[in-house]
């Protein structure tokens, strides 16, 4: 969800965030972390592509860049929200690696949890957000289309057809943290708008019986 400047009362312009942009030799701490990122510390999931963070002493308004998810009260927002607060729970670490700052003063950023998984890619390929184009482009902006073709493809969430407010979802099991919600049956997850997983890939697959053994659970 895109936040108007005239209700942010958080620091959120490119100039609060400058002391991003000098950290720039703090190392990595986790596989698939690029170098360059800094650490700081999420303590508010607002929407499924805005967190709050502590850089030091300043809160800060956090904009994923390149991916949009659905507005607070459209289908699948929730998903969303709960998603980034599964990647990213509040208390833990983040690393955080700046992008281009937007035209009403803000600093878009890349996020990855402190496992590892890169935020932004991971809502976009699981289609709990739409990929948007970066300007001027970025490394990752290729990328960033061929997940959401992915996500496409497989009909996931947004791309699904449908809404998932229509009707009622099952409750689910506590999953590991990073991952989808446990749930009995693949048919169970399907109908709360999860899956499908793919052997090797989502460790959600370990989960669910592979009736047909092709390395796919929980297909639509």
């Amino acid at each position: 969800m895109r936040t108007s400047p005239s209700t942010a009362r958080i620091v959120t312009t490119a100039a609060a965030l400058l002391p991003l942009t000098l950290t720039l030799s703090a190392p990595a701490q986790a596989a698939g972390i690029p170098g360059g990122t800094v650490a700081v510390r999420v303590v508010k999931i607002v929407d499924g592509d805005t967190v709050d963070v502590m850089r030091g002493a300043t809160k800060v308004r956090v904009q994923l860049l390149g991916v949009d998810t659905p507005e607070r009260g459209r289908c699948w927002s929730k998903a969303a929200t709960a998603r980034t607060a599964a990647l990213l729970p509040p208390g833990t670490t983040a690393r955080l690696l700046t992008g281009t700052t937007d035209r009403i003063g803000r600093l878009p950023l890349h996020v990855w949890s402190a496992k590892g998984v890169h935020v932004n890619r991971n809502l976009i390929r699981y289609g709990y957000g739409k990929a948007v184009p970066s300007k001027p482009a970025d490394k990752y902006t290729t990328l960033f289309r061929a997940e959401q073709a992915k996500g496409k493809a497989d009909k996931l969430r947004i791309w699904s057809g449908r809404c998932d407010t229509t009707s009622s979802t099952p409750t689910p099991t506590a999953p590991p943290a990073g991952t989808d919600p446990r749930f009995r049956t693949c048919a169970e997850a399907n109908a709360a708008g999860y899956g499908p997983y793919r052997r090797g890939v989502d460790p959600e697959y370990a989960w669910y019986q592979d009736r047909d053994g092709d390395g796919v659970v929980c297909e639509r």
